[in-house]
């Protein structure tokens, strides 16, 4: 099992993910890269080098939170040397973001973004790339609440403060679930990993529940 955290977040953001995994019975190499630094393709790169130095023939699950969703893309948009088992993206900006449209009318914000970060706009690398192979199972969280009001205007009626939520949708998804949680924290939220552990074992995407109170 790979995990790919977002931008300006580090592998640790991914670490209590990780060990809900591990009591599942997964084992996780949990990918850090300096997101803010570099652009996208060198990222890639480096996450494609640690990924073969992995000595496993079995098929490698992967979990992507936002801009690792990208990375997985740009590294399928070439050959891959190892067998890819299912794949779950949350929180995907996967048709790019309204906020990096805006931001490039600011340029010191832009900048902040980073190469990676900047290169997500809604005419940007996400909407160049290649989905997923369509042998690979895949589906995508996104969530529907905002901890952070400031880009609300900027997106769709659905969205996580970051990423609305239609703006996650890829072809050949074997599921799709908007859940209540926001952009910075769905890793985190109890529904994700009701509908990732099922579905990295059976294949099969769940129902998804009942609405629930955001934590």
């Amino acid at each position: 099992m790979v995990l790919l955290h977002g931008l300006w977040r580090g592998w640790h953001a991914m670490e209590p993910l990780a060990r809900e995994l591990h009591r599942a019975g997964f084992s996780t190499l949990n990918i850090p890269y300096p997101s803010a630094r570099l652009p996208v393709d060198v990222l890639a790169k480096r996450v494609r080098l640690e990924i073969e130095n992995l000595d496993d023939d079995e098929p490698l699950h992967f979990i992507t939170h936002s801009l690792g969703a990208i990375l997985l893309r740009m590294l399928y948009a070439r050959e891959v040397s190892w067998k890819t088992g299912r794949v779950i993206m949350l929180a995907p900006p996967n048709a790019g973001s309204e906020i990096v449209d805006w931001a490039k009318k600011h340029p010191p914000l832009h900048r902040l973004l980073g190469p990676a970060g900047g290169a997500l706009g809604s005419n940007g690398l996400p909407c160049q790339l290649p989905g997923i192979p369509a042998t690979i199972e895949a589906a995508v969280i996104m969530g529907n609440r905002s901890s952070i009001p400031l880009f609300r205007k900027l997106l769709g009626h659905e969205n996580d403060g970051i990423v609305s939520a239609e703006n996650g949708r890829l072809e050949g998804l074997k599921g799709f679930s908007v859940i209540p949680a926001d952009h910075t924290f769905i890793q985190l939220h109890p529904e994700t990993l009701r509908l990732t552990i099922p579905f990295l074992k059976t294949g099969e995407w769940p129902a998804v529940a009942a609405p629930v109170s955001d934590r």
